[in-house]
Parts: C-alpha cells; structure tokens; sequence
C-alpha cells in the first residue's frame, strides 16, 4: 500500500469527552474508511524544522514520528527504508497519508482511502488541517457540557472541579464555533452527540451525504475502530451499540449544585447549543468557600494525585527520548 491510497481525511473534532471515539469507530465501520488512533502527534510533526518548503527531509521526518511518544501509542513502527519514493518527493499531506496506509494495512484494511481522526484537538486547528488536506470535511461534535464534566473529571487527566470543566468546555466549544463561523457549511458540519446516540442513523445519512461517501447500515454498530491499549479503560464501550442512558447519566453522577454551578458558569452557552436548563437565571455562583474548594481540588487532584496515576499509566513511554517535553505535563489531553 503507498501514501496515495490515502485520498481524502475527514478530521472530528470537539470537546474531549463528546463523542470523537464513537463517531469515530461507527465511519471506521465503512469499506473505505479506516479509524486510526488520536494523532496528537500531526501538529508537532507540522511545526518541525523537518517540514519546510525548501526541501522536506522525509526520513528524519519518519524518524521524528516514530520516536514521538504519541505516535507508540498506535503502536505500528515506520520502516524508514520503507517509505515510497511519492512520499520521499512529497511534503505533509503525502507523509501523512504513508503513515496512516501502514496503519491501515497491519489492521487488515488495506483497501481503506478515507482517513478518519477522531483527535478532539482537531477543531482547534481546523483552518491548519484543512489548508494542508484541502479534501478534508471537518466534523465538529457537541455534547452537553454537563455530561462532559460529569464524564471528565473521574478521570486522570483534565479539569477535576465543576468551575474549571465549566470553562473548559465552553473554550473548546467556542473553537469549534468559530470554524463553523469562518469556514462555512461545505467544509464543516456539526453534530450533537445525543442525536448520535438516540438515532444514529438519523444522523449518520446525512453526515454521509456531507462526507460523499454511501451509507451502510453497519455504521450504526460502532465496531470500525479498536483503541490502543493505552486509551483502553478511558474506551470500554467502543464497539457497543450507542447506549441511550448516556445522554442523560449526568444527572445522576453531578449533584443539582454542581448543575447549579455549572449553568451559571456557562450563562446562555447550553441554550445556544439547544440544552435545555435547569435553574436558568435562578442559578447561582460559586460561593468563596466552593472557589476555594475547587482551586484545592485542582492542586491536589490535578497537580498531584492524576499526575501520578497518569505517569504510572504512561510509564511505558518513560525512555522516549522526548517523552517529558511532548507530554506537556501541565496540559495533558488524555
């Protein structure tokens, strides 16, 4: 398989936490499309010195992916004299697609031209992405918030108090918002995660259409994508139909304060974003005491605690050379 079998990329993006893995694995369930892991990687690997319009070192640029931290995940080595002669003369978009073709071919789907990544940060860098694959379709999916931080902070990574989740999802959101905004409908489409859920094919035709590529009724199975083992406790129901109590589990785990905290944190976002509130004007502000407890929560939670738990969990990629300065130990995304 060479980079150019690897024809077009559709980039979902979103909030962490909204659905990015799901709608993932359900276009990674199509004949043409394959599911790779999140590519957290592609930015730094943009931003090297090794890309340059005066003459891209391919090999030192396979070599850079193959030693960043992020790409082991998808644990499928480059073979440096492996790569073709049409990536070694071609530049990003063409390394690229090499990259993906080999991880497509050692998941028994060689035949795949469409490259689907469900990398959350996608949204952020939507303009970027698709001025180096102008081919590209950008999904950007919702979720509401209040799901979002009831899924986000048991885990070891992310915001871990109701006020900081609460600002997070609206600066994520609002990336996604904007490019919507600048770069119109033919190039971006949004989808709400408890659409997807409830009736997924409803949902899946038209995403189709926007994606030109036929709808197949497997889709709805969600079966296209296996994470890799390091996401895979943060992933147990990829590969499952689309639970319907997600949509609304939320209002079990948060308490009615933190749903009160939450909506008065966010204002008029949620019913932007078609969410209907609970406490509406009624809801009020974090008390001094509850700031407080959220600025101890994230020190001691955030700075200490998951960062422990989130070292031990990486602790195979510990000897990367370059480990400790992609991991970004400030701002992990999972």
């Amino acid at each position: 398989m060479s980079a150019s079998d690897i024809r077009r990329q559709i980039f979902i993006g979103g909030c962490s936490r909204s659905g990015t893995t799901l709608l993932g694995a359900m276009l990674g369930s199509h004949q043409e499309i394959i599911c790779t892991p999140e590519s957290h990687f592609k930015i730094d690997i943009l931003r090297s010195p090794l890309m340059n319009a005066q003459g891209t070192d391919i090999v030192a640029a396979v070599d850079l992916i193959n030693r960043h931290w992020r790409f082991k995940i998808w644990e499928t080595p480059l073979d440096i004299t492996a790569v073709p002669a049409a990536t070694m003369n071609g530049a990003y978009a063409c390394l690229m697609g090499y990259v993906v073709s080999q991880y497509a071919a050692q998941h028994h789907k060689p035949a795949a031209s469409i490259w689907a990544d469900h990398t959350p940060e996608n949204i952020s860098y939507a303009h970027t992405l698709l001025a180096q694959f102008p081919r590209a379709k950008i999904i950007h999916i919702v979720r509401d918030g209040r799901a979002v931080a009831a899924s986000i902070m048991a885990l070891d990574w992310g915001p871990n108090s109701i006020i900081k989740a609460s600002r997070w999802w609206m600066r994520m959101v609002s990336f996604g918002l904007a490019a919507e905004s600048a770069l119109g409908p033919e190039q971006v489409i949004r989808i709400k995660y408890e659409e997807l859920v409830t009736n997924p094919e409803g949902v899946l035709r038209p995403l189709c259409d926007f994606l030109a590529i036929t709808y197949q009724p497997e889709m709805t199975q969600a079966a296209g994508f296996t994470p890799p083992r390091y996401t895979t406790n943060q992933h147990t129901l990829v590969g499952q139909q689309p639970d319907t109590r997600l949509t609304s589990r939320w209002q079990q785990k948060l308490t009615p304060r933190q749903i009160e905290i939450f909506e008065n944190q966010t204002r008029d976002y949620l019913t932007y974003l078609g969410y209907p509130l609970h406490y509406g004007l009624k809801a009020r502000g974090p008390a001094f005491w509850e700031v407080q407890k959220g600025k101890l929560t994230e020190l001691v939670r955030g700075e200490i605690i998951n960062k422990i738990k989130w070292l031990k969990r990486s602790y195979p990629f510990w000897l990367s050379r370059d480990f400790y300065k992609q991991a970004g130990l400030s701002d992990r995304n999972n």
